[in-house]
């Protein structure tokens, strides 16, 4: 990862941690003073070392772990603000990162709504968490894990 990567990536969770939006490839150019095509360039690097992860355009971001760039049926709250995330595992993360707040979401048996709050450090709420896909083997197809 070069320094113009580097700094993209940080823009990247930057705008996510700061904002709660994902940034857009003309965003990241405006603020590094760079060209579209560049950011674009350094995007798909960092997809392909799994920094993050774009849509089918190539261009546009779908995930940079914990943080979604699309909705998802993972909702994060904290305070007045909200992001998507990509699983219950980066629903938690997120905060983790922030602090108390709550993520909800449904059961994918069911269809019943779920609610996970976190206080103090500690997860609270009804409700189990499996994993269909051993960590090893996420990235095989990261968007069904």
């Amino acid at each position: 990862m070069n320094s113009f990567e580097r700094d993209v990536r940080a823009l990247v969770y930057a705008s996510f941690s700061v904002k709660s939006q994902v940034p857009t490839p003309e965003i990241l150019a405006e603020v590094t003073g760079s060209t579209r095509a560049a950011v674009i360039l350094a995007l798909r690097a960092l997809a392909d070392e799994h920094c993050l992860v774009l849509l089918p355009d190539g261009e546009s971001i779908r995930m940079a772990h914990p943080f979604s760039g699309v909705e998802t049926d993972f909702v994060v709250t904290f305070g007045e603000r909200r992001w998507f995330a990509n699983c219950v595992w980066d629903g938690l993360s997120i905060l983790a990162l922030f602090g108390n707040g709550s993520l909800d979401t449904h059961s994918p048996a069911t269809g019943e709504a779920l609610r996970f709050d976190v206080v103090s450090g500690a997860v609270r709420g009804e409700g189990l968490v499996h994993f269909l896909v051993p960590a090893r083997r996420f990235w095989d197809d990261i968007g069904y894990t």
